[in-house]
């Protein structure tokens, strides 16, 4: 009767973790700000002028109530990531 013969182990790559590109990360983080970035000063415009008009209060309730749309508009659109270039 023959010896069985040993079993030979299967032997696997070690599993590699998933290499990050970091100057893709970086080009994609930057083009994305950039991107925002007229929305940013926008909102930020919109904050002035409000506080400029802070004595008078109809031009301030306008300039705050546009404001808030603008910011609204600026958070649907940073959630959807949909920061057309203009």
């Amino acid at each position: 009767m023959r010896k069985p013969k040993a079993k030979k182990t299967a032997t696997r790559a070690a599993a590699k973790p998933a290499t990050l590109d970091r100057a893709a990360v970086d080009a994609k983080r930057a083009k994305a700000y950039s991107d925002m970035e007229s929305y940013v000063c926008d909102l930020s415009r919109a904050a002035t002028l409000a506080m400029t008009v802070h004595d008078r209060e109809d031009l301030f309730l306008f300039a705050v109530d546009q404001f808030d749309n603008m910011a609204q508009r600026f958070r649907q659109l940073y959630y959807a990531v949909e920061f057309p270039p203009e």
